[in-house]
């Protein structure tokens, strides 16, 4: 009975799988590269690397197995114990061992286990069905440099100098001058138009300003009593806050806010012998772990970290004394609440 398709599975809903007494599997989220050497673009997908030291049970890779074969998990533990068991054999015999869709461990000159794994399977979900494609290289337009451009552009022909343009110039000064006499004498004897004068020097009154007040000052009487309607709608709403006889106020009552739904689920709180646990996921990057913490929150679950194992945050959506209830509960849970629940005992 092979274990290797249990742990495939799961590499594809979690980033650690831990293999009692061999080792752990970890993945990694690597994105879209490009190969320049063989011209291909590799999607983006999650790498697979073995560490060694990871080989304290956590029960995720017992649960599987037992649900997949309709086993106990102390059954399903001494199978897989009897599996890695075989997998050292072959190792120290062949030193040599091909585990089929997650990668090849081999032993080195110093008699150090190796692992080399197989590239060719992605454990991104998001990245399912993607394959590298072929990288085309886009052609570059040719650009026309500045100095090619100037080359290019036709020659002005040379005017002759007649000896006119001082008159020119000259006529140009008349004009203006003239221009500005004619202003000037609209603008003072012109009343209609007092906007002109802003564009002499010699314009006549400065502008006066008068202040005016802010607000408007109205008399009350001290017995009045106000009651402020209660508005429907949003936005800006007239309102007759300064009673009959006076003009609506306008009032922004902003926009429009829906109350979120509160969940129906009653968490339980966990009691203090609690030793099950149900883990809903392990997150080597404590932002992740946050996240779904809250998610679960607005399912209506007290999710919690319990502790921080070889790098990785283990989050437990429920703890239980009783065995037999955390084991109904991840059943329950994996109907579709916690996709890949499974059972810590602490």
């Amino acid at each position: 009975m092979a274990i290797e398709r249990d742990i495939h599975d799961l590499l594809h809903h979690h980033d650690c799988v831990i293999v009692p007494r061999f080792g752990g599997f970890l993945a990694h989220y690597r994105p879209a590269r490009l190969d320049e050497a063989h011209r291909l673009v590799h999607p983006p997908a999650r790498e697979l690397s073995f560490n060694r030291h990871l080989v304290r049970n956590d029960g995720l890779l017992a649960d599987q197995l037992a649900r997949r074969t309709g086993a106990g998990f102390d059954e399903a533990s001494g199978r897989i114990a009897q599996e890695v068991g075989g997998w050292h054999e072959r190792i120290a015999l062949d030193r040599r061992l091909e585990l089929p869709r997650i990668g090849t461990f081999f032993l080195d000159a110093e008699g150090n286990l190796q692992f080399d794994p197989d590239r060719r399977v992605n454990y991104l979900r998001d990245a399912y069905g993607l394959r590298p494609v072929a990288a085309v290289p886009a052609p570059r337009k040719q650009t026309t440099t500045a100095a090619a451009a100037v080359r290019q552009l036709p020659r002005a022909e040379a005017v002759p100098d007649d000896g006119r343009r001082p008159l020119i110039w000259a006529a140009a000064a008349a004009a203006g001058l003239v221009f500005l006499l004619g202003a000037g004498y609209l603008v003072r004897h012109t009343w209609d138009t007092p906007q002109l004068s802003g564009l002499l020097p010699w314009s006549g009154e400065p502008a006066r300003y008068v202040k005016r007040d802010a607000v408007p000052s109205i008399d009350l009487d001290p017995d009045t009593v106000f009651h402020v309607p209660v508005p429907e709608g949003t936005g800006v709403v007239p309102l007759p806050l300064l009673g009959e006889g006076h003009e609506p106020v306008p009032v922004d009552l902003g926009e429009a806010r829906v109350a979120a739904v509160d969940s129906t689920h009653v968490a339980v709180q966990a009691p203090p012998d609690a030793r099950y646990h149900v883990i809903g996921g392990c997150f080597s990057i404590e932002a992740n772990a946050d996240r779904f913490i809250a998610d679960m929150a607005r399912r209506g679950f007290q999710a919690r970290v319990i502790d921080l194992h070889r790098g990785l945050y283990r989050v437990a959506v429920a703890s239980y004394a009783d065995r037999s209830a955390a084991v109904e509960a991840v059943s329950a849970l994996n109907q579709g609440a916690v996709e890949g629940a499974w059972l810590l005992v602490h």
